[in-house]
């Protein structure tokens, strides 16, 4: 019999009409399964000359002691510092960690739950970023089916509408903390690059960058506030966007940054228009990357303690407690920010 292009436990339980791991307990022999589902189930197995791999026939098993950990990009150095940390606790712990990359796992002819399911992880940590409403709604589906087979625990910029155990960072709290140090030091003209606008989270940065303006009684200046994606080459774009559209006397005296990587495109650009950086433009990162002390001038930012953030997540996953809890962050003062030349 010709076999099926896509020939996996989920063709079988799709075709009869059932969850996998009734499959499963098909393929093992289990009495739990009514002769007319065992039926049902072994036609299409003899149909589809199906041949189960070990995974597929231990998916309803016993414990794997195997973790996964699902992150956005593998290149950002943000992203290695969690995996390192989630690496290190799960081996404490007496697990093995894996890694994957979520643009692997959301293809168009892929299911993302299905995928990791006949991993047969014990757990799986999921770092969320920033989504549009409708990418929200699809992650979500993703996720209720996702948790029929293993724990989750999300991290990062996570939503409050997601209702499963989350570490998140309160980057509002973060951005409203930059504004507030900046203007401590007689900064007035502060502007904010990075971030989506597209986002209906009360954590997103902009919402407390606009918190800070008002709680320091700064006017909210439209043209201050440009959203763009988390790269250096976007922060360089937007900076030399934001002031070719103001005249000189009008240009932001600082910029908080949406990350390290948005800020040395900020300074790449400042330094080429010929602006002395600090003096005339102060800019502070977030994420304390292992660049930051190495640029000049040396970058000021936030440490997410992302090490700390990984580790913990795997205790959160390795405990079972449905807890919402915020990740913690330390100012990192360094070189690329002083005081205002206008308020000396």
């Amino acid at each position: 019999m010709k076999k099926a292009s896509s020939n996996t436990i989920y063709d079988i339980a799709a075709e009869a009409g059932v969850s996998i791991t009734t499959v499963s307990r098909v393929l093992r022999g289990e009495e739990k399964v009514s002769p007319h589902t065992k039926e049902k189930v072994e036609a299409v197995i003899a149909r589809r000359n199906y041949r189960p791999s070990s995974i597929a026939r231990g998916m309803a098993g016993q414990a794997t002691h195997s973790l996964g950990i699902v992150l956005p990009k593998l290149l950002n150095p943000y992203y290695a510092m969690i995996f390192t940390g989630a690496y290190d606790q799960a081996r404490k712990m007496g697990y093995s960690m894996n890694l994957f990359p979520w643009k692997s796992l959301d293809g168009q002819n892929t299911n993302p739950a299905l995928m990791l399911a006949e991993r047969r992880l014990d757990g799986i940590i999921i770092n969320v970023e920033y989504l549009p409403m409708a990418q929200n709604e699809k992650l979500l589906a993703d996720l209720r089916e996702l948790r029929q087979y293993m724990p989750i625990v999300l991290i990062g910029a996570v939503p409050s509408l997601f209702s499963y155990p989350t570490i998140f960072y309160d980057m509002a709290g973060i951005a409203k903390e930059a504004v507030s140090y900046l203007v401590s030091l007689g900064h007035e003209r502060i502007a904010m690059i990075g971030g989506m606008e597209d986002d209906h989270d009360e954590f997103r940065r902009d919402m407390g960058y606009l918190a800070g303006l008002k709680e320091a009684r700064l006017p909210c200046v439209s043209t201050y506030l440009s959203y763009c994606a988390g790269t250096a080459e976007a922060g360089e774009k937007a900076l030399s966007e934001m002031l070719d559209s103001l005249q000189r006397p009008y240009w932001p005296t600082a910029v908080i940054a949406l990350n390290d990587m948005v800020a040395m495109g900020c300074q790449a650009e400042a330094r080429r228009r010929g602006l002395r950086l600090p003096e005339d433009l102060s800019v502070i990162g977030c994420d304390n990357l292992f660049c930051s002390p190495y640029l000049t001038p040396s970058l000021t930012t936030f440490d997410l303690e992302q090490q700390q953030l990984g580790a913990r997540a795997v205790d959160l996953l390795l405990s079972g407690d449905a807890l919402r809890e915020k990740a913690d962050w330390k100012l990192v003062e360094r070189d690329s920010c002083c005081r205002c030349a206008e308020s000396r």
